[in-house]
């Protein structure tokens, strides 16, 4: 009898999951192109500090696991992170 799939490796789960990281990854960029476009004003820069350190975890076990999806919504979100992070204190000092 072979092994028992995981959950997380079957197809529509694995949909679910690219999905997922797409609006993610669409939210997070939109807000980093909106401060470089429109100025960081509106941008808190201890949420993506916080959100920066949170991506940054999250990115280390998504590599632990070894789940693509998680890796990619994670870089992802650590990189727009780091982008509007960077804006906004570029824009404050």
């Amino acid at each position: 009898m072979p092994p028992q799939r995981r959950a997380s490796d079957r197809g529509p789960v694995k949909l679910i999951g690219w999905v997922a990281c797409i609006a993610l990854a669409a939210s997070l960029t939109y807000t980093f192109v909106r401060a470089l476009v429109e100025g960081p004003q509106n941008i808190d820069p201890l949420f993506f500090g916080a959100q920066t350190v949170a991506s940054f975890l999250f990115l280390i076990y998504s590599i632990k696991l070894r789940n693509v999806v998680f890796i990619a919504a994670n870089s992802v979100a650590l990189f727009n992170a780091i982008g509007t992070l960077t804006v906004a204190l570029m824009h404050a000092g």
